[in-house]
């Protein structure tokens, strides 16, 4: 269907007084708005944004593009779409004035206002809302489903914390001995009591006391003896969208969705008045409507992930620490569709895992996108904490040396980063071989193909980080790590900018700026080209006007299978051969160099990793001459003079992209109604948001007049267009 999407600022006329100008103060910011999130649903639709105040409370507003009808909804935000586009979910502030309340009378987070958890349904009025939930989470593929994690009850401040039974009975008979022991005290001191006689059997009274009763004495936090303190979970609620059916889970810490909304991870935690009861990791099959537990008994468990087609998923666990141990050694488990419970597949003395080393908590899993390798992290087995030291008579001294890498300040700065420190490490699933990535000398890892090709993107800086304390940069080493037994091929050394590597593993690419070059080295032939020295425009910032090297422009993408590098001089993009064969081509046929138009492409789809070579892309234009902005679309096989969508007087952001439909949307804000504002420096304008609106009093306007138009094939002056 061919339509046209437009979201435009609509100034009202000015009246007879449109001439006159209004001073631009500071104390106009606070009534500009500004748009935050902005989606699009798959079908192309409806549309969904938030209108953000400087302060107060934002509304969340839902169109409908084909009836131009909207919902709004006060104080929504943090929205989604589901993937059939029926379903918008979103959570609810708290009213801004509660919220500011509670912050002045630092009321604890537990009694902080809570948000709530909203469906609207898409082509309805209808909305449900739910109070006092934390979180939600809809599968990112899938459909029908959507789960939202319940906050703890609000406790009544009116009401006195009740005492466990078996605590007050243990603080009774505590009591009762104690004054058994005094009578007895007070008993042997025969005829007149003195006052030192008094003293020295309150002391025997109170030391027999203690012996006695040590026992039965409580902690700091008021907790029994020997107890360990759990975070119990809430109540989780899962939502079937097409039948309304509603599951309930708990006491749950942590949930999660695979892609394509065919599992639910369900992680429960023990309950805090059950000293017995485990806590459980679940996985519950939403085709066949299964519960599975996988793995009980565990102290803590984090970073779930799934594959891609969500059969297999991974976890880190620890199971033999207590929830106070000052030391604990997390392992890495494995769980798929033909096994029962998760296996174990690495820990501290596994082959592979260097000495010294031990799984780490704090790294983020990744399988790779065919499933076949599960990349983790290790780090360095820190020793535990002394407690027999006491804290307030350590000495505390920070040491520096001249050599060091980094300034004793950025040391310090960097001090919480560096002992979470992780390096990459992989396990070959099918033969559970492990393979240890990086070292301290290729601290930096990227996959390649979405960690598909047999080797594995290294980066260091170590050995040149004592001059980037006054060049303000380190050079860089690039290495290929072999992901099958570690072994390395050096790329380049002492290069100034980061590597790049193409979406099908056939070449790593960088910017060399002393050269002004790029280049590139082809992963099977082990060999480096310059790609760009046929290319006589500048590929970098020529107004740099610091004492660096000018930054590069940038790279635009690939073409399919690594056929072509599409790189941006100062206005222009060119399409060169990464194998530095062939002769670079500008597809924008110096179109803007000529008009002193600068040219951006647009990605509107953030899971494409190459572009189609047959393809019209969308750029974005800025006129340096007359800084007006807009859209214009070319064909990467051509040269050509890229072909005008719209231009004008506006700022645009980056647009958003239906799936579906070829729909987008923009906001865009119209500099002529900021110029009506007097100001000596024009750089204050640029602090106009994108939703500036102006109505006969110049007074900035609320969002609410911001409106979606639909035009079917009609080009309108400063609007917004969809391409054919």
């Amino acid at each position: 269907m061919k339509g046209i999407i437009f979201l435009s600022i609509l100034l009202s006329s000015f009246g007879a007084n449109a001439q006159q100008k209004k001073p631009l103060t500071h104390n106009v910011y606070d009534g500009w708005k500004s748009v935050g999130e902005r989606l699009i649903s798959n079908d192309g639709a409806y549309a969904v944004y938030t209108i953000i105040p400087q302060e107060g409370d934002g509304i969340l507003v839902i169109n409908n593009l084909q009836t131009g009808k909207q919902n709004e909804i006060p104080r929504g935000y943090g929205a989604s779409i589901s993937t059939d586009s029926k379903f918008v979910f979103f959570k609810i502030k708290p009213v801004f004035l509660e919220t500011r309340q509670a912050r002045i009378k630092k009321k604890k987070p537990e009694e902080m206002p809570k948000d709530s958890f909203a469906i609207a349904v898409l082509g309805m009025d209808s909305i449900m809302k739910i109070p006092l939930v934390k979180s939600f989470k809809a599968p990112l593929k899938g459909r029908d489903w959507v789960a939202y994690l319940a906050e703890k009850p609000m406790q009544d401040s009116a009401k006195k914390k009740q005492m466990p039974d078996s605590l007050k009975m243990k603080i009774d008979a505590l009591v009762k001995m104690a004054d058994s022991i005094i009578r007895k005290s007070l008993d042997s001191v025969k005829g007149n009591i003195e006052k030192v006689e008094m003293r020295a059997a309150a002391l025997k009274a109170a030391e027999e006391i203690y012996k006695k009763g040590g026992d039965a004495l409580l902690d700091a936090d008021g907790d029994e003896p020997g107890s360990e303190k759990v975070t119990e979970g809430t109540e989780l609620t899962l939502k079937n969208l097409s039948t309304g059916g509603l599951k309930m889970f708990k006491p749950v810490s942590e949930y999660l969705f695979d892609k394509k909304g065919t599992k639910l991870l369900i992680e429960t935690t023990k309950l805090t008045k059950d000293s017995n009861s485990k806590a459980y990791i679940i996985l519950y099959d939403l085709v066949k409507n299964e519960p599975d537990t996988i793995m009980k008994g565990f102290g803590d468990a984090k970073n779930f992930v799934f594959d891609e087609e969500g059969t297999q998923l991974s976890f880190v666990a620890e199971r033999d620490s207590s929830a106070k141990a000052l030391q604990k050694f997390y392992k890495l488990w494995h769980y798929n569709n033909t096994t029962d419970t998760a296996n174990l597949l690495a820990h501290k003395n596994s082959v592979g895992i260097p000495n010294t080393f031990t799984v780490s908590e704090n790294t983020e899993l990744k399988f790779s996108k065919d499933g076949k390798k599960l990349f983790f992290g290790t780090a360095s087995i820190t020793a535990p904490k002394d407690t027999t030291l006491v804290d307030f008579e350590l000495a505390r001294l920070d040491v520096w040396n001249y050599q060091d890498d980094y300034l004793q300040p950025q040391q310090l700065k960097q001090l919480q980063q560096e002992l979470k420190r992780s390096y990459a490490a992989v396990v070959l699933l099918g033969s559970n071989n492990i393979v240890q990535l990086a070292t301290d000398s290729s601290e930096n890892i990227s996959l390649i193909n979405e960690g598909n090709a047999d080797f594995v993107l290294a980066q260091s800086s170590k050995g040149n980080r004592i001059k980037s304390q006054w060049e303000g940069r380190s050079l860089t080493n690039a290495y290929l790590i072999n992901v099958n037994n570690g072994s390395t091929k050096s790329i380049a050394k002492n290069a100034v900018e980061r590597f790049g590597a193409s979406p099908s593993a056939k070449f790593i690419y960088w910017y060399d700026p002393i050269t002004k070059n790029y280049f590139t080295y082809n992963t099977a032939a082990g060999t480096t080209k310059n790609v760009s020295s046929n290319i006589k425009t500048p590929l970098f910032d020529t107004e740099n006007d610091v004492p660096d090297y000018a930054d590069a422009v940038g790279v635009v993408g690939f073409t399919a299978d690594d056929k072509y590098i599409l790189l941006q001089d100062e206005f222009d993009i060119w399409k060169a051969d990464p194998n530095g064969i062939e002769m670079p081509k500008n597809i924008t046929n110096s179109f803007g160099r000529k008009n002193k138009i600068k040219f951006d492409y647009i990605n509107t789809d953030p899971e494409k990793r190459y572009i189609n070579e047959f393809e019209n892309i969308l750029l974005r234009s800025f006129n340096k001459a007359n800084k007006q902005a807009g859209f214009y679309t070319v064909q990467v096989n051509e040269t050509n003079n890229p072909a005008l969508l719209t231009t004008g007087n506006y700022s645009f952001t980056t647009p958003i992209k239906s799936k579906d439909a070829n729909r987008y949307i923009f906001v865009q804000s119209n500099v002529a109604a900021a110029e009506l504002y007097s100001t000596t420096n024009f750089k204050q304008l640029n602090k106009l948001t994108n939703i500036a609106v102006q109505q006969k009093d110049y007074n900035w306007l609320t969002a609410e007049l911001i409106r979606w138009k639909m035009f079917d094939g009609k080009m309108s002056e400063g609007l917004l267009f969809k391409p054919e």
